[in-house]
């Protein structure tokens, strides 16, 4: 199932491809338990001051704590450090963010990389956080924590190693998938506004198999949601900076490969011709006798037009385009600058409503 699909379990393992949004989902399934149960979501991955450690202590049972570790890089050893008591005993403490999950919190402690722990000693440890919640000389986690774990399939790491069946049969496994380049582009949109190219969002609407693909050698890298999130976010940046094509031609093959790489960079050294705009303007009629990727183009064209033209000279071709394709006009108020889309909005509402559930995601 899409990993957009999944809902929040105890002992959950979530099996598929590497920069799908596993941890971005779990987090935003967290959030959303907290705000459910009405507890303050804490994220503990980072850095964790003195000032939250005491708000958690001085009220556990109103917050809500969200920790990822990376399962390869955490050993038993770090579990737990020797304290003196005096006549000659000792305590074992945990380190600062596990032990605020000991106290009587509500939370999600989130495994991930799972399948590429390759130590026995590592995978004992994280066998006993699974099965009873407890990380040595026990000290538990509290009850209302839910331990979800993440790892991914041999065909797409070289690394992974199944986990022993007693693991396994604690665990609830369930196969992911990525999401759709609609969900993609719809938490794009709301996690960046308008700080990244949503050129790459029109690509990959008439390309959506190359959201993710595996790479076709050992050297190579490859399209996955994560790497098309960072791609976008750079090529904002690049062109911001007035970086040459030449280079930003490397930073795409760099971060898709070279099949789609090369492809995606064909893609955005293509542009309509005012010439072509003006036919379209004119004859509205004549923008479906266009390719499917110079229709897109298209779409982007009207998105960055300045607004009174798009409702002047644009206006009977916009509102051709929605008659009869509504997804081509959501995507081309997805492309637009949020500031114009809530204008064009405004003066445009009766033509708005009639795809108001497509747009509720971007006019809140």
């Amino acid at each position: 199932m899409r990993v957009t699909e999944i809902s929040l379990l105890d002992r959950m393992l979530l099996l598929g491809p590497p920069g799908i949004g596993k941890t971005e989902i779990v987090r935003a399934l967290a959030r959303r338990e907290a705000e459910k149960l009405g507890k303050t979501f804490v994220d503990l991955t980072g850095e964790v001051g003195d000032e939250v450690v005491e708000k958690v202590r001085a009220d556990p049972q109103n917050h809500y704590l969200f920790l990822r570790v990376v399962a390869p890089t955490v050993f038993p050893e770090e579990l737990g450090f020797p304290r003196e008591r005096g006549n000659g005993l000792v305590d074992i403490i945990p380190p600062k963010k596990l032990y605020l999950m000991t106290l009587p919190v509500h939370g999600a402690l989130f495994i991930d990389e799972i399948t590429n722990v390759q130590l026995e000693a590592q995978i004992s440890m994280f066998f006993s956080l699974v099965q009873e919640k407890e990380f040595g000389w026990g000290i538990r986690l509290s009850s209302r924590i839910k331990v979800v774990l993440a790892g991914n399939t041999p065909e797409w790491s070289e690394i992974v190693r199944a986990l022993p069946k007693p693991l396994r049969a604690r665990m609830t496994l369930i196969s992911v998938e990525p999401p759709t380049v609609k969900e993609w582009g719809a938490y794009m949109e709301k996690t960046y506004g308008d700080g990244w190219e949503k050129l790459t969002l029109a690509y990959l609407t008439v390309n959506a198999d190359e959201l993710i693909k595996p790479p076709s050698d050992d050297w190579s890298n490859f399209p996955c949601p994560r790497n098309w999130t960072e791609l976008a976010l750079q090529l904002h940046e690049l062109r911001k900076d007035g970086a040459s094509e030449d280079f930003i031609e490397e930073v795409i093959v760099g971060r898709l490969g070279k099949e789609v790489g090369t492809k995606f960079a064909a893609f955005l050294r293509e542009r309509l011709t005012p010439e072509e705009m003006e036919k379209l303007a004119q004859r509205p009629e004549t923008f479906f006798e266009l390719s499917v990727s110079k229709r897109i183009l298209a779409i982007y064209t009207l998105a960055s037009a300045p607004l009174e033209e798009l409702l002047s000279k644009y206006d009977a071709l916009v509102e051709f385009i929605a008659q009869r394709d509504s997804e081509l006009f959501v995507l081309m108020l997805r492309m637009m600058d949020s500031k114009k889309r809530l204008e064009y909005a405004k003066r445009k509402m009766p033509l708005i409503s009639r795809v108001a559930d497509d747009l509720r995601d971007l006019l809140v």
